[in-house]
C-alpha cells in the first residue's frame, strides 16, 4: 500500500489519493513524510555545482517558497518557506548537512530577486549568477508595459494594444497586426521600448560572451 501510495503521489494531490483508496489524508501525509525523510537522509550533495532557484506561491495571499534545483541532475534538492535572503542561507545549511559545501557551487541561476542576489552573494562566493532567459524576458515586457501606461496617459492611440506589446509579432492576431501597422509609423517610445524587446530576443542566439555584449551594446546605441 505505501509504494503505491508514493507513486499515486508522483501525480495525484493527497485529497485525490484519499479519496480513492478511503483513507484519510493525515495517514497519507504521514507515509509521503516517512519516505521524503528516509530519502533526505541518504541524500549525497558532494557533487552538485549547478543551482537553479526560483519562488513560486504556496497559498492564496503572500505565501512563497523557495525551490531549489539540481540543474544538472534535474531534481528539486530543496524547498523552504519565504523568498528573501534567508533562504539562500537555508539551502546553504541543507547542502552542509548533505556533504556539498558552498565552495563547490560555481553557477547560481536565478530572477533578478535583490534579496536572492545578495544571499548568493554572502553564501556562495564562489558561484556566478545567471539571470536565466524566462525571468529577463518577463522583465523586459513589465518595462514595456510600464512605458505604455505612461505614454498612454496623453496618447489615446494606445488604448486597448496592451497585449499587442506583450506578445511576439508571430503570435498576433491578424485584428493585432492592422491595430499595430499606424503606430510602427509613429515616434512612439512604446514602440522603440517595444523593439529592444525583439532585439533582446536575438540576445540569446549569441554562444560567445563578447559578441553577446557587443551585440546588445549596438541594440542600446541604436535606441538612445
Amino acid at each position: 500500500m505505501d509504494s503505491m501510495i508514493v507513486l499515486m503521489a508522483q501525480c495525484m494531490t493527497v485529497s485525490a489519493i484519499a479519496q480513492m483508496i478511503d483513507e484519510h489524508d493525515t495517514r497519507i501525509w504521514r507515509i509521503l513524510q516517512h519516505y521524503v525523510e528516509e530519502a533526505r537522509f541518504n541524500e549525497d550533495f558532494s557533487n552538485i555545482k549547478s543551482i537553479g532557484v526560483d519562488e513560486t506561491s504556496r497559498a492564496k495571499g503572500h505565501k512563497y517558497v523557495s525551490v531549489f534545483i539540481d540543474l544538472d541532475e534535474s531534481r528539486v534538492i530543496h524547498v523552504c518557506e519565504g523568498k528573501d535572503a534567508s533562504t539562500i542561507e537555508s539551502f546553504k545549511d541543507d547542502l552542509d548537512q548533505h556533504n556539498g559545501s558552498s565552495g563547490n557551487i560555481e553557477n547560481f541561476f536565478c530572477d533578478m530577486s535583490p534579496a536572492f542576489i545578495s544571499g548568493i552573494e554572502n553564501s556562495f562566493l564562489n558561484a556566478s549568477i545567471t539571470f536565466d532567459k524566462f525571468h529577463v524576458m518577463k522583465f523586459m515586457n513589465e518595462a514595456v508595459d510600464k512605458v505604455r501606461r505612461e505614454e498612454q496617459s496623453h496618447n489615446a492611440l494606445l488604448k486597448r494594444t496592451r497585449y499587442i506589446w506583450l506578445k511576439n509579432p508571430e503570435n498576433l492576431t491578424t485584428n493585432q497586426n492592422e491595430m499595430l501597422k499606424p503606430l510602427k509609423r509613429i515616434r512612439l517610445k512604446t514602440m522603440n521600448a517595444y523593439n529592444i524587446k525583439l532585439a533582446l530576443r536575438e540576445f540569446w542566439r549569441y554562444e560567445y560572451r563578447k559578441s553577446a555584449e557587443d551585440y546588445l551594446k549596438l541594440v542600446l546605441l541604436g535606441y538612445a
